[in-house]
């Protein structure tokens, strides 16, 4: 075959993809999206990882775009001035912008880790989506009969295969991702301490006159589990140096109150201590330790920390 008709057949190939032949489109990215999605799983090197998770996320943006637009004109098309050449160009940008962030805002939610794997699942997930919406879309329009036909290009005659390749890849897929939901997560442990009284040290300053009683009340809220019935270590500090004779108090733990957060738990507390004979502006630090049980291991300390005002 001389090079001249080389050219021309690769022309017409590319002119059927890109501006008459929709259905191609799909089916060439289906098989895309099978390979690129085996390429992610398979650990391949990290550039054909990254070259798959790209076309991952174009793949589902160039159906969307089509499903909007429709078929690509040719070049000499009225059709293809104004505005619609580069809503051609934007819109695919944008549409890979969309599905990246509400991928991988939506993973995190449902219980999924970010990783590549997972990335290119959902990624795969969408991309089957919205080829799927775009076929429909093409098999319900009514064909022109004006329209050119297309030249015979022998990868056509793989669509169907294409098409049972990709839903059998899509059951695979579907399988491991019900076994990634099945799995479970450990939820995240933390407690939340917060001063409640008196009014003044909410604000974190307290004005007292020397050597008077002082009272300090703080609640603790647990997330992810419950306060154990023993008591929590508390110790306190003004000014760098323990107060004298200082008392503390804890409640047992109860079901959360005054918040409308997915606490677990919630544990009161109080601490009673004369303030400095001397007057001056200390640093009040309150440590909490909570006892540490199988339930509780990984829980760091809390602290509360405010100002105490000595003056007569």
């Amino acid at each position: 075959m001389k090079r001249t008709d080389i050219a021309t057949r690769s022309r017409q190939v590319l002119d059927v993809v890109l501006t008459s032949d929709l259905l191609t489109g799909v089916r060439v990215s289906a098989v895309v999206a099978a390979v690129s999605l085996a390429a992610v799983l398979l650990r391949a090197p990290v550039e054909l990882r990254v070259c798959a998770v790209a076309a991952l996320l174009v793949i589902p943006a160039w159906a969307a775009a089509a499903l909007i637009l429709g078929k690509m004109p040719g070049s000499t098309d009225t059709r293809f001035d104004g505005l619609e050449k580069p809503l051609r160009v934007l819109l695919p940008a944008l549409f890979t912008l969309i599905i990246l962030l509400e991928t991988v805002l939506a993973l995190g939610p449902l219980g999924f880790q970010l990783t590549t794997s997972t990335i290119a699942l959902a990624l795969f997930a969408v991309s089957a989506v919205m080829l799927s919406l775009l076929a429909i879309h093409i098999r319900r329009s009514p064909r022109k009969p004006e329209s050119r036909a297309a030249p015979d290009v022998p990868w056509r005659r793989v669509g169907k295969t294409a098409l049972v390749s990709l839903a059998l890849t899509t059951l695979c897929v579907g399988a491991l991702i019900g076994a990634l939901a099945m799995q479970t997560t450990q939820p995240e442990r933390y407690v939340n301490t917060i001063l409640t009284g008196p009014d003044t040290a909410i604000a974190g300053q307290l004005a007292v006159a020397p050597g008077s009683p002082v009272d300090i009340e703080w609640t603790s809220y647990s997330y992810g589990f419950l306060f154990p019935t023993l008591p929590p270590d508390v110790s306190a500090t003004i000014g760098g140096v323990s107060p004298t004779d200082p008392r503390f108090v804890t409640t047992p733990p109860t079901a959360p109150f005054d918040t409308n957060t997915n606490a677990r738990s919630a544990q009161v507390g109080t601490v009673s201590f004369l303030a400095p004979n001397e007057p001056g502006r200390y640093r009040v630090a309150i440590d909490i330790v909570i006892a540490q049980t199988p339930d509780t291991v990984g829980v760091g300390p809390t602290s509360l920390v405010l100002y105490l005002s000595v003056a007569p």
